[in-house]
């Protein structure tokens, strides 16, 4: 018997749609060291000078730096900028 998971992936393929969209994916760009794009984020978890955490919808994103500071975000996406030292995904 196959999971609900794999059968929920071959409908979005066969349909040509955006996985990480449907899926709840966190999507994270980075712009040399010094900026940071993130989509499909759920909530702000911690946001500090050094440390911003996110709640994605299967992990959380953690950035680590200096100066760091939220640019714009919207509910599901966001700009952070400073000196980008680290990102790590827990979960």
């Amino acid at each position: 018997m196959r999971k609900a998971g794999e059968a929920k992936e071959r409908v979005i393929a066969a349909m040509n749609l955006p996985k990480d969209v449907y899926l709840g994916e966190l999507l994270v760009s980075l712009v040399g060291r010094r900026a940071v794009y993130v989509e499909n984020y759920r909530s702000i978890l911690l946001y500090t000078d050094t440390q911003l955490k996110l709640q994605g919808k299967n992990c959380k994103l953690k950035i680590c730096g200096k100066n760091l500071m939220i640019e714009y975000y919207t509910g599901d996406e966001m700009k952070v900028t400073g000196k980008i030292e680290e990102l790590l995904l827990e979960g």
